[in-house]
């Protein structure tokens, strides 16, 4: 692994202090989001190592294949630590990969996550190689699409639950489809937060107040079963992030893109759930991307498909990095 900087050796015991203190609810992941493998077997194999980022040291835990294995770095929504891809992750990592998971994104805004990720994955290509994949969904999402937009060290990626060109019309109107719940509330409530944004940013929001995981849940009886106990869990989970500040939420609708959507040119794909969030916007910003090679799958799901159905995810994703991902 490479070493930390030593002017942040410090931040960095601090950091590994806290994630001692935090040991006790780490069993939390294992009893309340794994379903279809060993959670003993999956903790058997995970891996830490820290990467740093504007200053801060942050940890990517990983399960290791070999150093000349080609990687997948995954980054979640809103909310949501890395233990939540702790299965995920494990089942790409069969697979033949090296897979790291991003740390939750903790309140910050659009840029400052694509500086992260651009971080991470200079993290991962100088301790293992340069061969970088990234499946994002939600927040990640746009994040890594933005980073993709900006040329970074990307391979490959793959899109569920965004991305998004955040500043254009057709998302903001899209953010607001159905007029009810958590859509109805930030349809009202966008006006203020500009407002109470320019005065107070680092003034934090209930998470919940815009995003209701439990509207989320699938409708199919199948799947809503699974992920209903999952939402529970989130909700309980003491490591999820519950509340972000105005800075942080207005980036969501104000960050501009880097580079218009003609800059793209790695390979894409979109997994779009057909009961998701915004699935006719995904389809729409799909039919406008270059001509790289793509590939859009419609699923049978939700937003929670990848946690509900991990194998399949896991199959997915790997059929796609490994046309795409090519040994360096």
């Amino acid at each position: 692994m490479t070493e930390i900087n030593p002017s942040l050796v410090h931040e960095t015991r601090r950091y590994e202090a806290k994630i001692v203190q935090g040991m006790k609810d780490r069993s939390y992941w294992k009893a309340h989001y794994i379903i279809e493998s060993n959670a003993e077997e999956i903790e058997k194999n995970l891996k830490s190592t820290f990467f740093e980022s504007g200053g801060k040291v942050f940890e990517l835990i990983y399960f290791e294949k070999c150093k000349d294995a080609p990687n997948i770095l995954i980054s979640q929504g809103s909310a949501g630590h890395s233990y939540v891809f702790a299965e995920l992750g494990f089942l790409i990592h069969l697979r033949g990969y090296n897979v790291f998971i991003m740390p939750k994104h903790g309140g910050y805004t659009i840029s400052q996550l694509v500086r992260r990720h651009a971080d991470a994955l200079e993290h991962i290509s100088t301790a293992f190689n340069k061969t970088v994949g990234v499946f994002s969904e939600g927040l990640g999402c746009y994040a890594a699409f933005y980073l993709a937009l900006a040329g970074g060290p990307l391979k490959s990626i793959v899109c569920l639950n965004g991305p998004a060109i955040l500043t254009e019309e057709k998302f903001q109107r899209a953010i607001f489809e159905g007029g009810k719940g958590a859509a109805g509330r930030r349809n009202r409530l966008l006006p203020l937060i500009r407002l109470l944004a320019k005065l107070f940013p680092w003034l934090r929001l209930r998470i919940s107040t815009y995003l209701d995981f439990k509207e989320l849940v699938d409708t199919h009886e199948e799947d809503r079963k699974i992920e209903a106990p999952f939402v529970k869990s989130f909700n309980a989970d003491p490591d999820f992030d519950k509340r972000y500040p105005l800075s942080a939420i207005m980036s969501l609708v104000s960050t501009p893109p880097p580079h218009h959507l003609s800059a793209l040119s790695i390979p894409t794909m979109f997994v779009v759930p057909i009961r998701g969030f915004f699935p006719s916007y995904f389809m729409d910003l799909f039919s406008r991307l270059p001509q790289i090679e793509k590939s859009l799958v419609e699923v049978d799901g939700g937003v929670f498909w990848m946690l509900s159905h991990p194998r399949n995810a896991a199959k997915l994703m790997c059929d796609w990095f490994d046309r795409t991902l090519q040994y360096q």
